[in-house]
């Protein structure tokens, strides 16, 4: 039997013998399987031989065989009398039936070959023994999905723990028309949950594997076919809709399937086309109901279109009448033209001789006006020669001006020059008197030396200063932490006094570090959202003493010193604090719970009857959160307190309750402890003595802790009177030294005054040698400016008297200008008075000529006039036949109607027809255009709609035929089907005296809401009820399952089936009758599949039929090394023989 690697608990691996015979082929394998139960291999070794373990497709159409070489060949575990008979053959197995699995390196096997039988194959074993993952394999060997195995979810998850690939491989039996039988392998790859893929012998594709399973019709996805461990509580839940659907997958031929998918496409179509065509008709009437409404105010806008297009055609015969009009006008203006001009012409001709006088003055004038412009020029230009000599003076007199400022600035700047001489040689005499007075010597080095010696001694001063400055703040804070200590000791003492100073020094004393954090919390309160209590010994009391030992016994240590918070936030801050921050161990909970949820079990009145006084909470006080923390850690509201110990009928009557676990009565304390799984009887009681408490009691303080308090608070004082004394020693040093320093520093002070004097005076001296020359060279200098100033003062005079000669010289030239400019204005006064001669001239022939002129003007104007009349004519011609253009559009027609129209009428006629076809458009009230436009496009909708809604509705007429057709001849299929699996499921009921019944319930509306109805009856007195996952219990529905499963037996359409430990649920009654019925079907039936059931245990005294096969899976840490000498049938022999002896 197969064996899994020890991995979770020990487990034994044997190697196989060297010497063992290779597998046969699969024709050898098929009679072997005649008898044997599985076939197994376990080999350590076998990954040397992995490359050698191949399977062939034979050319001459046998089928694959199975070589190995070496070490890891093939064992059978068990012989042919393992289930004592020897009638299945190869022609017994459905195409697609399985005829063998192989397995290496997956899950817990390493290696493996089951050898199942064509009817009913029953895998048993003990929990553990990977009788589920023979199911995995199947799925994953067959190319389907892991989610359909409910377990993981990766397929590299199924490779053998230590190994990098997985190895499966099926045969299943061919069909009468293939060659033979077909054997699928798939190696997975646990790094990257690879799969590679073989079909007989050669390498293929996750499709090709797909595509021969669906012809085989493997259904690895229906739950109906393929129910493994983790799936039957999923095929528990599933809805009457899917339960159809996978019934009719598992026992329905493929037409019928396919018909149920084309009338549930026909159906969404149907339904789809049938809103089609009610919107569409609904669209329409509401279109139509529109249309009419805007009826109305069609009419009245077309009659108001009518009248606008009356108006339209007058006005452009208005058009037409006005242009005609101008035409006519514009003709006779440009007679009127022509006349004008003809009547100037001989005006001209009666008046020629008179007026050519006047054109020769006229011709005079015109000669002189041009010379008076030019003699006006140059005037202008002589006075402009002027200004420019003036201007050229003026230049002088201001370059004259600023030489005689430049020699005023030079002779200032020579008389400060002859005083810097003068200073300059005061100042070379007193260095030369200086030099002759020499200064003491000046060595720095022997200064300095004073200096630093002075500094040496204030810097040993400082030294001593910082000494006893830190030795004084040494003794400032041990005086400080002294008065701290006292005032610290003082408070002890004082809180000694009070109770809560009592119960803290006792808690010092019991726990260092539940002290520590009781006053930081005290402290820190605010720093949590809801208040944390402290030590319940400090928190809470007992209101009555004489109940003390027995509530505290109920109690242990960390119960008193523990720590209570109300939110997981505060308890996290809080462990933080103590533990990571401030290092202290400390107990602490969290109570949630409010202290009114805690209810006795027991009334309280009702325990005085079973020798208890009151529940251990009811004689406590305290906050209630610590009370409800009690409660919940302790259970003190349920457990009992009493003064006098009670009898053995009241503790029979209190172990009878079973709802109060431990008790305190008198000098005793009871705790009871029950075994629920082992049944009411599986109860033990533990006692002990009561002791004495050690808190909430008011015992008076010791006093040697208060005397040692001020026994140290004495010797405290003593030593702070010490540190006093010597602080005061160390203030008078320290005084004494301040003083020295200040005369050092006063010492230093007047050495370096004198250095510095002593050092400006060497310095001075020294510099005197470079300063004399200095102020020679200065000397020097001044005297060589004076010479260059005086020079300065001379070159200026010299060019102030050339500029004086130059603007003499400009004087005399605008003399001469002055005469041009007088001359040039006596030419033009000459000049204009000949012109003024001319003009009067010319104004006296003109008054004398002043009719005929007249004439020539008025005829003159009469000209223009008319040119401009006959000019105004043609542009409004023009405008008009625009307007007749704009309204004919090259439309001779309409011009032939405007022309019609327009004849024998004027333009005032045809504006008083407008007007009259206006004020009818006044009685018809406005409509918007944009109602009309609406109404046309509506209406074209309308068309559209019709015909849309003719085609729709042909469409769907086709849709219900077709609908029809298809479910006259689907319908009585699936009824004839589901009659078949209700006799079937009926007929299994009646066979454990209960009732069941299948339907099918036919929604009208939709195919997708046809479903299964499974009714259920169990017992007598009960109606047929719905099966589903809340009416029936655990084993009821799967009974039911099973029983549905066996239903669909006769007419299964996959070659195989797989149910897993579907049996765990049910009562041995149950157990016992299904697997009669099931063994009746799947091995007596007439048309029945292969079926696996996994199972790890069965009952005794089962009737077993010769089809059938069990594979039992045997695994542990004594199995034979050699797995051909585990034979069941001697075990069974063996047995037997020991129970006939027994």
């Amino acid at each position: 039997m197969p064996l899994r690697d020890p991995r979770r608990r020990s487990r034994a691996v044997y190697e196989e013998d060297d010497d063992a015979e290779p597998s046969p082929s699969t024709s050898e394998s098929s009679k072997r399987r005649k008898s044997g139960t599985v076939d197994h291999t376990i080999e350590e070794g076998e990954d040397e031989d992995e490359d050698e373990d191949e399977d062939e497709d034979n050319s001459d159409g046998s089928q694959v065989q199975s070589n190995r070489k070496g070490k890891g060949k093939a064992k059978v575990n068990g012989s042919a009398s393992t289930n004592g008979v020897d009638n299945n053959d190869a022609g017994e197995f459905h195409p697609g039936a399985i005829v063998r699995v192989r397995v290496d390196n997956f899950v817990t096997y390493r290696h493996a070959e089951f050898l199942p039988g064509p009817n009913l194959n029953m895998v048993i074993g003990p929990n553990g023994t990977g009788k589920s993952s023979l199911v995995c394999a199947i799925c994953l060997g067959l190319g389907y999905h892991p989610k359909h195995l409910g377990r993981a979810s990766h397929v590299g998850e199924f490779v053998k723990h230590g190994e990098d690939t997985a190895t499966i491989e099926i045969e299943l039996q061919k069909r009468p028309n293939d060659r033979a039988n077909h054997t699928i392998r798939v190696q997975i790859s646990r790094e990257d949950n690879g799969r590679k893929w073989w079909l007989n012998g050669r390498e293929s594709t996750h499709k090709a594997v797909q595509e021969l399973t669906r012809k085989l019709r493997i259904q690895i996805d229906n739950l109906c076919q393929f129910l493994p461990q983790d799936k039957v509580a999923e095929f528990a839940g599933l809805t009457p809709t899917r339960l159809l659907e996978e019934t009719l997958r598992a026992a329905a031929p493929e037409e019928v399937l396919e018909w149920q998918m084309e009338l549930k496409r026909l159906h969404k179509d149907h339904r789809e086309m049938k809103a089609q065509v009610e919107n569409c008709a609904e669209i329409l009437k509401n279109h139509e109901s529109r249309q009419q409404g805007l009826q109305a105010d069609v009419n009245r806008l077309r009659e108001r279109e009518a009248i606008q297009k009356k108006v339209e055609d007058l006005r452009s015969a208005r058009a037409v009448a006005e242009y005609n009009d101008k035409r006519m006008q514009f003709s006779d203006a440009k007679k009127r033209v022509k006349e004008a001009k003809k009547n100037l012409d001989d005006l001209q001709k009666a008046c020629g001789p008179a007026l050519e006088a006047v054109n020769q003055k006229q011709v005079y004038q015109e000669q002189i006006e041009p010379v008076v412009s030019e003699r006006k020029v140059a005037l202008r230009i002589a006075e402009a020669a002027g200004e420019q000599a003036l201007h050229a003076i003026e230049t002088y007199d201001e370059s004259m001006r600023s030489e005689e400022n430049k020699i005023k600035a030079e002779e200032g700047t020579l008389q400060t020059i002859k005083a810097k001489i003068q200073q300059r040689r005061k100042e070379l005499t007193a260095l030369e008197a200086r030099l002759k007075d020499k200064p003491p010597e000046f060595v720095p080095a022997d200064w300095n030396s004073k200096i630093r010696e002075k500094e040496s001694e204030r810097r040993e001063i400082e030294a001593e200063k910082r000494v006893l400055d830190d030795k004084f703040t040494e003794l400032k804070g041990i005086r400080n932490s002294q008065i701290a200590t006292i005032k610290a000791l003082e408070q002890e003492a004082d809180h000694l006094s009070t109770q809560q100073g009592k119960i803290l020094a006792q808690l010092k004393s019991v726990d260092i570090d539940a002290a520590i954090g009781w006053e930081w919390l005290q402290e820190n309160q605010d720093q949590f959202q809801k208040e944390v209590f402290g030590p319940p010994m400090l928190t809470c009391s007992v209101t009555d003493k004489n109940y003390s030992d027995q509530v505290q016994s109920l109690l242990s240590r960390e119960d008193f010193i523990c720590f209570i918070c109300q939110t997981p936030s505060d308890h996290k801050k809080l462990s933080n604090q103590f533990y990571g921050q401030m290092g202290i161990a400390v107990t602490i909970r969290t109570c949630r719970s409010d202290f009114s949820s805690f209810k006795p079990a027991i009334p309280r009145e009702r325990l005085s009857s079973h020798g208890l006084d009151a529940y251990a909470i009811d004689f406590l006080e305290g906050p209630e959160p610590v009370l409800a923390m009690f409660c919940s850690e302790k259970k003190l509201h349920i457990a009992g307190i009493a003064q006098k110990d009670i009898t053995d009928a009241q503790y029979e009557q209190i172990m009878a309750t079973e709802t109060i676990p431990s008790w305190a009565a008198g000098k005793r304390l009871y705790r009871v402890t029950r075994r629920k799984d082992y049944g009411p009887s599986a109860t033990s009681t533990a006692t002990r003595m009561i002791m004495p408490g050690r808190f909430w009691t008011d015992q008076p303080t010791d006093g040697s802790e208060k005397a040692d308090i001020e026994r140290r608070i004495e010797e405290t004082k003593q030593e702070f009177a010490k540190i006093k004394h010597e602080g005061q020693d160390i203030k008078r040093k320290t005084d004494a030294l301040v003083e020295r320093d200040g005369e050092i520093a006063q010492e230093i002070d007047t050495l370096k005054q004198q250095k510095n004097e002593l050092q400006k005076q060497a310095t001075q001296y020294a510099t005197l040698g470079d300063k004399i020359p200095i102020a020679k060279e200065q000397l020097e200098a001044a005297q060589r400016s004076i010479v260059e100033a005086r020079t300065r003062i001379s070159e200026a005079g010299a060019r102030s008297d050339e500029l004086m000669l130059e603007r003499a010289r400009s004087v005399l030239q605008h003399k001469e200008l002055l005469s041009k400019i007088r001359d040039a204005h006596q030419a033009l006064l000459d000049v204009q008075i000949r012109l003024i001669e001319a003009k009067s001239d010319v104004k006296a022939l003109e008054e004398r000529n002043l009719e005929i002129k007249q004439r020539l003007e008025n005829e003159q104007t009469e000209i223009r006039t008319a040119q401009a009349e006959s000019e105004r004519l043609r542009k409004e011609a023009s405008e008009a036949m625009n307007r007749v253009s704009e309204a004919v559009h090259d439309d001779h027609d309409r011009l032939a109607f405007l022309n019609e129209l327009a004849t024998g009428k004027t333009v005032e006629e045809l504006d008083h027809d407008i007007g009259a076809e206006q004020s009818k458009l006044e009685y018809v009230h406005a409509v918007d255009p944009a109602v009309l436009r609406q109404f046309q496009k509506r209406a074209q909708e309308i068309q559209n709609l019709t015909q849309q809604k003719e085609e729709l509705t042909a469409r769907f007429e086709l849709l219900s035929q077709k609908t029809t057709e298809l479910r006259q001849k689907w319908e009585p299929r699936v009824d004839a089907l589901i009659t078949r699996i209700n006799d079937a499921f009926a007929y299994n009921f009646e066979q454990i005296n209960c009732a069941g019944q299948v339907d099918i319930y036919k929604d009208e509306e939709d195919f997708k809401q046809w479903a299964i109805e499974i009714k259920v009856k169990f017992r007598q007195n009960e109606t047929l009820q719905q099966l589903n996952q809340h009416r029936q219990s655990g084993g009821e529905r799967a009974v039911s399952t099973i029983f549905y499963l066996m239903a669909l037996q006769a007419m299964a359409q996959a070659p195989f089936r797989v149910v897993d430990e579907i049996n765990q649920g049910m009562d041995p009654r149950n157990e016992r009758m299904v697997h009669e019925r099931m063994v009746e079907i799947a091995c007596r039936g007439a048309h029945s599949a292969q079926y696996f059931l996994i199972t790890p245990k069965l009952l005794t005294g089962l009737r077993y039929d010769p089809r059938m096969r069990v594979l039992c899976i045997a695994s542990g840490e004594h199995m034979p090394p050699d797995g051909r000498r585990l034979d069941f049938g001697n075990l069974l022999r063996i047995q037997r023989g020991i129970t006939a002896a027994a």
